[in-house]
């Protein structure tokens, strides 16, 4: 990583610290809407098409730390493997998807952030439920809006789904774009080499 790189990935990571930090205040009406993970799919997007995958997991670590750190849930270690998963799952689909000197699209960037959001909530729905086998937790009957769920790992993975993963979604549907966008600019007109960018060492990419 360039010395601008580290630079640019400090501020992501502390964006997400933030954003997961905010996300016990933005619970509404049984609803809880986390803008993490559009911070830490952000950060995917501008950073892994240009890196390697040993800065990306030192990042996908660093990532699940802060949230595991931030978060309002008890135990934390879910936050910490769902969204180090998460980030790696983005990077991923980044680096597939990134075309030299182009934006991504829209389109991509909904994908990329659906994906990420289905496995971060899935391995998050999964460690908890281990970590809390032999408690009340497991027996529990789950209601969202209205809506007996049942009983079992099915029903608690579709209360999350429902009360964390849609709405989540779609506030990040809207912040994604504005924020891709303008921390594009900014960081490319400071010569930061962004969404692959600079993935072709000395060679000159035509715009």
């Amino acid at each position: 990583m360039t010395r601008r790189q580290v630079s640019l990935a400090i501020v992501l990571l502390a964006f997400v610290a933030l954003a997961h930090a905010a996300a016990r205040f933005t619970q509404f009406g049984g609803a809880q809407f986390a803008p993490s993970i559009a911070a830490y799919v952000l950060m995917a997007l501008l950073l892994a098409p240009a890196l390697g995958w040993l800065p990306l997991a030192g990042l996908g670590l660093a990532t699940g730390a802060l949230t595991a750190l931030t978060t309002s849930t008890t135990p934390a270690l879910p936050s910490l493997l769902a969204h180090a998963a998460g980030f790696l799952v983005a990077s991923a689909l980044a680096k597939r998807g990134s075309r030299p000197g182009r934006d991504f699209s829209l389109g991509a960037m909904l994908g990329i952030l659906a994906a990420t959001l289905v496995v971060a909530w899935t391995l998050f729905a999964v460690s908890m439920w281990l970590l809390l086998a032999g408690t009340p937790f497991v027996a529990a009957s789950r209601e969202r809006f209205g809506v007996s769920l049942g009983q079992g790992f099915a029903a608690w993975w579709l209360f999350g789904f429902l009360s964390f993963g849609i709405p989540t979604y779609v506030i990040s549907a809207i912040l994604l774009p504005l924020l891709y966008g303008s921390v594009r600019a900014v960081f490319t007109r400071r010569g930061v080499p962004v969404d692959g960018d600079d993935w072709l060492p000395g060679r000159t990419l035509e715009r």
